[in-house]
């Protein structure tokens, strides 16, 4: 295992990723980041949502809790990356709704922190690579990532943060990571100063009955988010049976109908006025069927990680990233101690 100046191979450039290079770099470790530079990206189409009080009564639902106090460390330590305080408001609780102004909620907004973190991760010393992963084999040095342009990249850890794609790299990853695909609308004329969302989410409860689908099912949650100057409308998460990986794309004609035609006949009036207009994206997600993300080395695979599977990874990937950059990189004491304290999380 790498000590605190081992060279250590990222695949992924998004939020978990990223995070994760900066932490590392900040122990001493030589930080590769290969990103494949995709416009749209989970990280890049996400609310960005921080919820501050624990939405579930779990170890890591509670230590998400505390994700806001982090964003602000890494900002005082990286610069602005987007985190800022957020209004909330909540649809089809009536009783609730009056109390969400109160609850303690935050936000990254994606398209700040996708402008600013190139120059941070350069600033912290991390090499950021772009281009596609291909394959991924053990090798003399480690293991070695062969990448769509026909370079390679070799280093004697590599952490998979690819998102959907890290089954792709190594299929005998654990089953519980699946993929799904969001699909969400943009509305560039549209501003937004909260953060609206259905006070129940459809999303989590599909991802929890992925194992036992017969047939891909979706579901669309009639949300609004700031999004730069613009706004992303609604999510329709499709999930198929299995891992999700082998399967084809759904149509995204398709999708953007069935979410347009949900969001019109079943929204507020807000989401009926707006959802015949502004351009569809839709992307594949990564998620664990359990709710417990992958954090931590492969099974039977030396020297390789695994980073991902993140539900709600804006609270998630923040509190989680440094526990996993101890374990890779940090001294022996403080070593163990995060393997611990991710075991205590259920992870």
């Amino acid at each position: 295992m790498a000590g605190p100046s081992g060279a250590v191979l990222i695949v992924g450039g998004g939020l978990a990723g990223a995070l994760l290079a900066l932490e590392l770099s900040q122990r001493g470790s030589a930080v590769t980041l290969l990103d494949a530079a995709e416009a749209d990206t989970p990280t890049a189409l996400s609310y960005g949502g921080i919820p501050g009080w624990p939405l579930l009564p779990t170890p890591l639902a509670r230590r998400a809790a505390g994700a806001a106090r982090r964003w602000r460390q890494l900002q005082r330590r990286h610069g602005d990356l987007g985190w800022r305080r957020c209004g909330l408001r909540l649809q089809g609780a009536p009783a609730l709704a009056p109390w969400a102004r109160w609850l303690p909620f935050s936000r990254v907004d994606p398209q700040r922190l996708r402008a600013r973190l190139p120059e941070a991760l350069a600033a912290a010393g991390v090499v950021l690579r772009r281009g596609w992963a291909q394959a991924l084999e053990p090798s003399a040095a480690g293991w070695r990532l062969q990448l769509a342009d026909g370079d390679g990249l070799e280093a004697p850890q590599l952490v998979l943060a690819a998102g959907a794609g890290c089954r792709a790299l190594w299929p005998a990853l654990p089953p519980q990571l699946r993929c799904s695909w969001a699909g969400v609308l943009e509305h560039p004329a549209v501003g937004a100063e909260r953060i609206t969302l259905p006070h129940q989410l459809q999303r989590p409860l599909l991802e929890r009955r992925a194992g036992q689908l017969a047939e891909p099912q979706w579901v669309v949650d009639a949300g609004l988010a700031p999004w730069g100057g613009a706004a992303l409308l609604g999510q329709i998460s499709w999930v198929a049976p299995g891992d999700g990986a082998s399967m084809a794309p759904p149509d995204p004609a398709l999708m953007q109908g069935w979410l347009r035609q949900a969001l019109a006949a079943g929204g507020a009036p807000w989401t009926q006025a707006l959802a015949q207009v502004g351009p569809y994206h839709q992307v594949p997600v990564a998620f664990c069927s359990d709710g417990r993300p992958l954090v931590g080395p492969v099974p039977q695979a030396p020297g390789l990680w695994v980073f991902s599977g993140f539900s709600g990874a804006f609270a998630q990937v923040p509190v989680l990233a440094p526990l996993l950059a101890d374990w890779l990189a940090a001294p022996p004491p403080r070593r163990e101690r995060a393997q611990r304290r991710l075991q205590a999380l259920g992870l």
